[in-house]
């Protein structure tokens, strides 16, 4: 059994809501808008406050707040969590995984000042594609959070998922991630292609 002291990395899912509508995300019924009964929350600052102890927070290494159940951004107190983190520990890593399609500039801006922070823009493709599986998302909005993010010192990721529909994008994507100053491409293929939509 591992002892809370040992705890050195986090996942954590800062919300529930989300902006995008992806076909095989388990909030959603391929893309239709149901709820399974996920309950539409998202973590507050106080209750961080009371859940994790000061002494806690010095000894963690990592956290992830990844988007398997809800978009960061979807958490208006999102930055604000965040900043709370690294006043605690200020070499403490982060890595967030988002759509990137919401919010606006400032927000994005400011989170690029933030030290230690990774962040993996999710774009399954170019203007033409990346939309058939991140619904209700902008390609173009989420280009220019990130470039503002980019702009203000802030790690970037361009994260693709391989699809059959975007798969002949891959170098183009590739190319234009390092033109726009990212800081790395990640291509992930999680059999995503076989679901019902």
């Amino acid at each position: 059994m591992i002892k809370l002291e040992q705890i050195q990395h986090l996942h954590m899912e800062f919300s529930s809501l989300c902006n995008a509508r992806c076909p095989l995300c388990p909030r959603n019924l391929y893309g239709y808008p149901y709820n399974r009964g996920y309950e539409e929350t998202s973590l507050t600052l106080d209750l961080i406050r009371k859940s994790f102890d000061p002494n806690f927070i010095k000894q963690l290494k990592m956290i992830l707040i990844n988007g398997n159940f809800g978009d960061f951004t979807s958490n208006l107190e999102s930055l604000d969590i965040i900043k709370h983190f690294k006043e605690q520990k200020h070499d403490l890593k982060i890595q967030i995984s988002t759509n990137g399609s919401a919010r606006n500039k400032d927000f994005w801006s400011e989170l690029g000042t933030i030290t230690k922070v990774k962040t993996e823009f999710c774009l399954d493709g170019l203007e033409d594609t990346h939309h058939l599986y991140r619904q209700d998302t902008d390609f173009n909005k989420i280009i220019q959070n990130a470039q503002a993010y980019i702009a203000s010192g802030g790690y970037a990721i361009w994260k693709m998922i391989k699809f059959d529909h975007n798969q002949h994008q891959i170098a183009e994507a590739e190319k234009r991630s390092k033109e726009l100053g990212f800081h790395e491409f990640r291509l992930e293929d999680h059999g995503r292609n076989s679901g019902p939509v």
